[in-house]
């Protein structure tokens, strides 16, 4: 695998860190005497624990080579384009109210981050790369 594949598809998945930071909206769920719709609460969830799985599946990307590696993340990062999705959904069903962020925001980044898993996801189907874990080049 070329080193500027590695690099980017590590950077596309490292860039969806910033889904972890969805904890942080939890207590704005209407269960919770916050504002935001309770439809929102699996996808904020689950991208929380996308978000912190991301370290983990970076680190076995940079260390470890082997075909379980590779499923994992191919695993990972088609569950994060599908979660993606999902919050897409979710913004057209339980539109987010616009003190939290409009809905151009909200579109827009999702689609974004879910472009970025779907190239990184991509990238992991190249030949290079899947000899690279496969143990032969």
């Amino acid at each position: 695998m070329k080193p500027n594949i590695r690099w980017t598809i590590a950077l596309l998945m490292g860039a969806t860190i910033f889904r972890a930071q969805t904890i942080l909206f939890l207590p704005e769920l209407q269960m919770f005497g916050g504002i935001a719709p309770d439809g929102w609460f699996g996808p904020w969830l689950s991208d929380t624990i996308i978000g912190f799985a991301v370290l983990v599946m970076l680190y076995l990307f940079w260390t470890r080579r082997s075909m379980a590696v590779w499923g994992a993340l191919v695993a990972y990062n088609a569950v994060g384009a599908f979660d993606y999705s999902q919050g897409l959904i979710t913004q057209m069903i339980s539109p987010m109210p616009v003190e939290m962020a409009s809905a151009a925001t909200v579109y827009v980044g999702i689609g974004l981050f879910m472009a970025a898993q779907i190239v990184a996801l991509g990238l992991l189907f190249r030949r290079d790369v899947i000899a690279e874990f496969k143990g032969w080049c």
